[in-house]
């Protein structure tokens, strides 16, 4: 009774945190937070990842994600065009390590560019220099298991923005300055073995940009509110304890996840995620999801909202559990190639995107 309590209590805070905001947010540097996932895995099941455990991407859904990670994690993930910007690319990177019983502590760069030159020029024309305009989130992660199979984790973030601001006189590019924000997050876990059958159940919730931060544009008079980001959902993993196949290694490997994103400051951007995974023999997995996002512009011309499915594979090399020697290491390469999804009635030809993620792991 007593949790159910502390759980109504929660959701009341969150509702009450909800009405205390205005309808703010007009879009600001969405092709960070909205564009491209930071792993194809995610990608490729729908976009939602709030509630999954044990993937060392995970922390941009939800910094409790992370916790369950033992070891050294390391990933890299790589992203080209991003719609009509031809040069433009995302790269993510991230690694964490996991410290005796006290939890996993991870740091990541989230990093976009437009992939244009932008010439600056002064109030009179003249050519003052040239830029690339870039977007870069830094982040720390610290992520622990307060209690059993109960996950709590908070992101530090360090966003730099070399945008500059279509607002400035003459084009002359604008320090938009350091916007520092947090994160918060919370997994609760419930591990069932039946015979052969391992079935891992999580329930987890996130907020992303708590302190709801922003920054100064051009004008610094002028501030651009960052989004604030509210998810919730839940994922069924099952395990299935057959070795028939391969001695060291599971036959089958089912999960199923689903959640619920919304804005706090905008009615626009949140939608349903779905995914599904299926892993054979611990090294192939296939993948699918659908999702649901509303259209942020409001024209004559464009969508009430998106809905796409979504498909993907990983290869997952277990070493340890292959090696004579049982070397603690193993490697996973994920991918995605989709189309991208189109905002508007009469257009709906944009090219596919391709996303690789690669990810190392030493179990000590």
């Amino acid at each position: 009774m007593k949790k159910i309590f502390t759980l109504v209590a929660v959701l009341l805070m969150f509702i009450n945190y909800q009405d205390s905001f205005s309808q703010n947010y007009k879009g600001t540097l969405s092709e960070l937070f909205f564009g491209r996932q930071p792993g194809a895995r995610a990608e490729a099941m729908g976009r939602g990842f709030v509630s999954v455990t044990g993937d060392a991407l995970s922390y941009f859904y939800n910094p409790a994600g992370i916790a369950s990670l033992q070891g050294l994690n390391l990933s890299g993930s790589f992203t080209g065009k991003y719609y009509l910007l031809d040069s433009s690319k995302y790269n993510f990177f991230s690694a964490s390590y996991k410290i005796m019983d006290y939890g996993t502590a991870g740091f990541s760069r989230d990093y976009f560019t437009y992939g244009h030159e932008v010439v600056t020029t002064d109030e009179f024309g003249n050519i003052t220099g040239k830029y690339e305009p870039y977007v870069t989130n830094y982040r720390l992660t610290l992520s622990s298991e307060v209690i059993k199979e109960l996950f709590v984790g908070v992101n530090l973030n360090l966003l730099k923005n070399n945008t500059g601001s279509e607002f400035s006189v003459g084009n002359e590019r604008s320090d938009n300055g350091d916007v520092f924000y947090f994160d918060l997050g919370v997994i609760k876990s419930f591990n069932i073995k039946s015979g052969k059958l391992n079935h891992l159940i999580n329930a987890g919730s996130s907020l992303i940009n708590v302190n709801s931060a922003s920054f100064s544009s051009a004008d610094a008079s002028q501030k651009d509110k960052l989004p604030v980001i509210f998810r919730i959902g839940a994922s069924y993993d099952l395990s299935i304890d057959d070795k028939n196949i391969i001695s060291k290694l599971n036959s089958y490997n089912f999960l199923m996840n689903l959640e619920y994103m919304d804005l706090f400051n905008s009615k626009y951007y949140g939608g349903f995620h779905s995914g599904l995974e299926f892993t054979f023999l611990e090294i192939l997995s296939l993948r699918g999801g659908y999702y649901t996002q509303k259209i942020t512009e409001e024209c004559s011309n464009c969508k009430d909202k998106i809905s796409e499915f979504t498909y993907g594979l990983g290869l997952n090399i277990p070493v340890r559990q292959l090696s004579e020697n049982e070397i603690p290491l193993e490697v996973r390469f994920d991918y995605v190639n989709l189309k991208q999804p189109t905002f508007i009635n009469n257009f709906d030809d944009w090219k596919n995107f391709q996303t690789f993620t690669i990810t190392a792991g030493w179990i000590f």
